[in-house]
């Protein structure tokens, strides 16, 4: 068969060529597809409910006839050529159906016998089994309605909603879901835990529609009934099925990388999983457990046991009392995110202008508060408790700190404390020996997108990704770790480009290349690199507003916000006793111990070098002059 068929598809109308062709198809398949007479298919062309499979040899090769009722789309007939039957035109025909009612109607449905066997086909078309009923025919055989959703608001949508703005909620997956149904069984202990009455106002269980298909295979008609009965119990998410064939798709070979084959139908459920409003799947299933920290890496869903949920729904209702702490030396407080507070922090920090709902974002940080051991959450506070900030690290990779939610309220001030919490963040990982920060966050602000360039973050598939190495070393030998690092994944391929850079012979000689690869590094430096580094005294009393929290930490009022957060400052010195000092250098402050009143005096860990700055211009003119640049 050639390859335009699968290209190929039209609106067959009442003048087209194509149409005896249709009504042959169907006169040939009639006895599956059922009476209509010669009439109905003119009807049907003229309003363009004909579809296509156009071969450019053998014509029409297949059809999809339907019907427009109120808001929905009924498939009458789905009819491929015998010789043309398992090669896709069916999914042709049914994805074009797909594009074309998709704005305007709330979903497609259709009527097919069971006998026929073709709840296969239907259910990989993306389609959901809803309900059994008797035929029109004399012996009434059974016939088993199928629902492609749309996806479109409605008022069962919106009470899902609310749920989802209301409580954790979790999809269970299909082994759990017959534990909770059966009445006995060696595996149901543990999963019927989940119906503790306490965990009613905590916790929502949920199944995605892909259950259904699961109920369908069942042989007897009186236990589909009450299976189906069973899982109507259940909230049910449904999501629009345009995207999960590429999901499935990558899914799969995902799961192939990692040598676990599921079946299709069982793909299908995580799948839908994945693409619902929940980021939280309840298993039990083991080779899923054993690599929930890559699933949760590469698709946003947290992967847990039962018995791992209710632990630690336990623990945070529990809500132990975090000691806010001063944030670098300000009068602003970091305080962690304690459980239920997402329901506050919805209103201040979901992403309105970029489409995010409240939903969506108060289910995301949900699932981080589920996974305390893995995640932490912090908001920065001002005076009157008014929330300024909120960050979230995970901590699930030992070589990467990661940032899933970084979000910075409007105010004079966000600018500055995005990069303050982007340069903690960096040094928060190296201090913890992570060689890798990374911003995941999908609804980024334009002034943290900003912040995070310039802290030499590297754009990748799966958000922003920055090298972070607490060393010291040669350039030979920071090559030689690179070159390591680049062999992870293609991620982080880019070490590589930097290794080899490092391993130039004027690398060391180039003081400009060597200051920018160690702008690139932060917090690493290159220690045979020809930097000029020079040490510079500075008082107490300055060094706490502008760089030292330690010493910030000390005084009753702490560091000035507008200093402590900006990382950029001006630095005045006489050109007479600038000793040489020129760009870019590296500058070591030297903390000075006076101790008399005003300048320095009752300070801790003074006479000492506490921090290094990069030393990017020097501009030399008149005091008003510089001054006003400096604005």
């Amino acid at each position: 068969m050639t390859e335009e068929v699968y290209l190929k598809k039209e609106v067959i109308n009442n003048k087209s060529p194509h149409l005896p062709t249709v009504i042959e198809l169907w006169r040939r398949n009639r006895a599956t597809l059922g009476f209509l007479p010669k009439g109905a298919f003119e009807e049907r062309a003229a309003k363009g409910e004909i579809l296509g499979a156009i071969d450019r040899e053998k014509g029409c090769i297949g059809y999809l006839l339907y019907r427009c009722s109120y808001d929905r789309i009924t498939i009458v007939h789905l009819c491929v050529d015998s010789s043309y039957r398992g090669k896709g035109v069916a999914k042709l025909l049914v994805d074009y159906l797909k594009q074309r009612t998709q704005e305007k109607y709330s979903g497609i449905g259709l009527s097919c016998r069971r006998d026929y066997g073709l709840e296969k086909m239907w259910s990989s078309l993306g389609f959901v089994p809803q309900y059994d009923e008797p035929g029109r025919s004399k012996d009434g055989k059974l016939l088993t309605f199928w629902w492609f959703d749309h996806g479109h608001p409605n008022l069962f949508s919106a009470a899902h909603m609310q749920k989802l703005e209301s409580k954790l909620c979790a999809v269970i997956d299909v082994n759990i879901f017959f534990d909770l149904y059966a009445d006995e069984g060696i595996n149901s202990e543990e999963p019927k835990f989940l119906l503790a009455d306490w965990l009613v106002p905590e916790l929502e269980l949920c199944i995605t529609d892909e259950i259904f298909n699961h109920i369908n295979i069942i042989s007897d008609d009186s236990e589909r009934k009450r299976q189906r009965e069973f899982a109507n119990t259940f909230t049910c998410l449904r999501r629009p099925s345009q995207t999960l064939d590429k999901l499935l798709e990558s899914l799969g070979k995902f799961l192939h990388t990692k040598t676990i084959l599921m079946p299709e139908h069982e793909l299908r459920y995580l799948a839908r999983g994945i693409a619902s409003d929940s980021h939280v799947f309840v298993t039990r299933e083991q080779r899923l457990l054993n690599i929930a920290d890559e699933i949760y890496e590469n698709f946003r869903m947290l992967i847990i046991r039962s018995s791992d949920l209710l632990i630690q729904l336990e623990e945070l209702r529990r809500k132990p009392d975090y000691q806010p702490v001063r944030l670098a030396g300000t009068r602003l407080e970091q305080v962690r995110v304690q459980r239920g507070e997402e329901y506050l922090l919805k209103n201040d920090f979901h992403s309105v202008e970029q489409g995010e709902t409240k939903a969506e974002f108060q289910q995301q940080l949900q699932r981080f508060l589920a996974e305390p051991e893995k995640f932490e959450c912090y908001i920065i506070l001002e005076k009157e408790n008014i929330a300024l900030a909120l960050v979230v690290y995970g901590k699930h990779k030992s070589y990467e700190l990661e940032i899933p939610i970084l979000r910075i309220e409007d105010n004079p001030l966000s600018p500055t404390l995005a990069r303050h919490l982007i340069f903690k963040s960096i040094l928060h990982s190296a201090r913890e020996r992570r060689q890798f920060t990374r911003i995941t966050d999908s609804y980024l602000e334009e002034t943290v997108i900003k912040a995070i360039q310039e802290d030499a973050f590297v754009r990748g598939n799966n958000g922003w990704l920055k090298v972070n190495l607490a060393i010291a070393e040669t350039a030979s030998q920071l090559s030689t770790r690179l070159t390591s690092l680049a062999s992870m994944g293609s991620e982080y391929k880019f070490c590589q480009q930097v290794a080899a850079s490092l391993n130039t012979e004027t690398l060391i000689t180039d003081v400009q290349a060597s200051a920018d690869i160690e702008h690139f590094l932060f917090p690493a430096k290159i220690i045979d690199a020809e930097i000029p580094t020079f040490i510079i005294p500075i008082q107490a009393r300055w060094a706490k507003d502008l760089f030292d929290e330690e010493l910030a930490n000390q005084t009753l009022f702490g560091a000035k916000p507008e200093l402590a957060f900006n990382r950029e400052a001006v630095y005045y010195r006489s050109v007479k006793n600038s000793r040489g000092l020129k760009a870019p250098c590296r500058i070591l402050w030297y903390v000075s111990g006076t101790q008399t009143e005003g300048k320095g005096k009752g300070f801790s860990g003074v006479e000492a070098i506490r921090a290094c700055s990069r030393l990017d211009e020097v501009i030399i003119g008149k005091p008003k002059e510089l001054y006003q640049l400096s604005l």
